[in-house]
């Protein structure tokens, strides 16, 4: 009974408001983890045109691919997704947030699926565009993600810390 109430509300928050930025990020990390999370956010998501919304859309329709068994719906959630947060930074180039998405999801896609070509232009934006940001909520994501990853070397994590 307590579930079926916190899914409730947690159906009803994502319908009936309008949840900022900070929470749709909240939100999305959670969806990695959380299958009914993920379905909410892309329920939320579905009708958005911004393009930072839509950049989430795409991630978290990716994100579908862990919570499915079949090969064939994994793939397809990941093609889908991809096409969408692809759409979204084509709108928005140089949107620092977006990047950031795109760079965590091709950081963590399996090689076969060759979605990493864009890894070492996003980082680079990223590492150059970090410092400048004046959403300290961003900053602190994205900061901390540079630091814990592999594809950033030990003087650019230096650089980071200063």
């Amino acid at each position: 009974m307590i579930r079926w109430l916190f899914l409730f509300f947690i159906l009803t928050a994502f319908t009936f408001s309008q949840l900022s930025l900070t929470e749709v990020r909240n939100a999305y990390e959670k969806s990695v983890f959380n299958e009914q999370t993920a379905v909410n956010l892309l329920a939320y998501l579905k009708t958005s045109n911004n393009p930072t919304f839509l950049g989430y859309k795409g991630a978290v329709t990716i994100v579908m691919a862990r919570h499915v068994i079949s090969p064939y719906k994994k793939l397809n959630y990941f093609k889908t997704g991809k096409d969408v947060l692809e759409k979204a930074i084509q709108k928005e180039p140089f949107n620092v947030e977006l990047r950031f998405i795109r760079f965590s999801i091709q950081c963590n896609s399996p090689k076969f699926l060759d979605y990493n070509s864009n890894i070492y232009a996003d980082k680079g934006l990223l590492l150059k565009e970090v410092k400048a940001l004046k959403d300290v909520d961003l900053k602190k994501r994205i900061t901390k993600f540079l630091l814990n990853s592999v594809e950033v070397n030990n003087a650019e994590k230096a650089a980071l810390q200063q």
